[in-house]
């Protein structure tokens, strides 16, 4: 009788703890790429923490503007997360009428953090972002980047705009074409990835003369970074997750407890080492602080100086 009395009186189940099935995870960028290599590794380690599954799923299309589409406009019910990087930035800005922007999501973590670097040649007889500048005002300077818009070329941008310094900008296709041209003398720097240019560096090759970060590079201790000298300039290929806005707080809490537990994984630490993937743990809001700064920096750019 009482057992009846209480299911009249419309007493709510329990709720099932989340996961109840596989989370499916966004990858914005074709299978075999570097995202897609670091979901696919994140999502194995991922599965012993979660208790079910992590599904990559690729959705590739417009600079990646179909991936961080689908994961802004998703369910917010935790099933459905994905890959984000400063691109949900940068297409916000310049296209005003796409589904996302730094707002739209709620941040799990990042997990990557591949800072911008500007070098010169070891034999240039520059050694300091202050000579760099100083001849830069002497004579028009020549630099390398990978494409309008990306990340090197925004802090080639921002620099300019900082230092009062004009600089020929010159796209590559790809960093080893921008080394060849720089050891060959047709260019005086380059503007790329810590990762890109550590072992050239570490050869005597290039000589590193900023690290555009808050955050000494692990790879290059010994190089200032931007902060230090003074210059509020942020650039780096970050990769992180996150899902739309509004996630079951059940649910978002425990992906970020996964993250947290995969990216003090040892196995899965020594993995990113051996792909050349410089691990920068943010969890949560320690993350969105992150992808805020890098929104103000390009949109106060972008004030001044459009790139598009």
């Amino acid at each position: 009788m009482a057992c009846v009395a209480a299911f009249g009186l419309g007493v709510a189940p329990a709720m099932a703890e989340y996961p109840e099935k596989p989370v499916e995870m966004v990858v914005p960028y074709a299978p075999g790429g570097s995202t897609d290599v670091l979901a696919r590794k994140f999502a194995q380690y991922a599965e012993k923490y979660l208790g079910k599954p992590m599904v990559v799923v690729n959705k590739p299309g417009a600079g990646g503007q179909l991936g961080f589409t689908a994961i802004s406009t998703a369910k917010a019910d935790g099933y459905t997360i994905g890959w984000i990087n400063s691109g949900i930035i940068t297409n916000a800005i310049t296209r005003p009428d796409v589904k996302f922007s730094v707002d739209t999501y709620d941040m799990v973590a990042n997990l990557v953090t591949n800072p911008g670097v500007l070098s010169v040649t070891g034999d240039s007889g520059i050694n300091t972002l202050e000579e760099f500048i100083a001849a830069a005002k002497k004579e028009k300077l020549t630099v390398s980047h990978e494409g309008v818009g990306g990340d090197d070329f925004l802090a080639v941008l921002q620099l300019e705009q900082a230092a009062g310094i004009e600089l020929n900008k010159v796209a590559f296709n790809g960093d080893a074409e921008a080394k060849a041209a720089l050891l060959g003398g047709h260019i005086n720097a380059i503007e790329g990835n810590v990762s890109e240019q550590v072992e050239m560096a570490s050869e005597g090759g290039l000589k590193p003369l900023v690290v555009w970060s808050k955050k000494t590079a692990a790879d290059m201790p010994d190089v200032p970074t931007g902060a230090a000298l003074g210059y509020n300039i942020l650039s780096a290929a970050s990769r992180g997750i996150a899902g739309p806005k509004g996630m079951e707080p059940e649910a978002l809490e425990k992906l970020r407890e996964v993250a947290t537990k995969v990216a003090n994984d040892p196995e899965f630490i020594e993995d990113l080492k051996k792909l050349n993937m410089p691990m920068d743990v943010m969890i949560g809001d320690e993350y969105l602080t992150f992808m805020k700064e890098q929104d103000k920096a390009y949109r106060d750019l972008w004030e001044k100086n459009p790139w598009m």
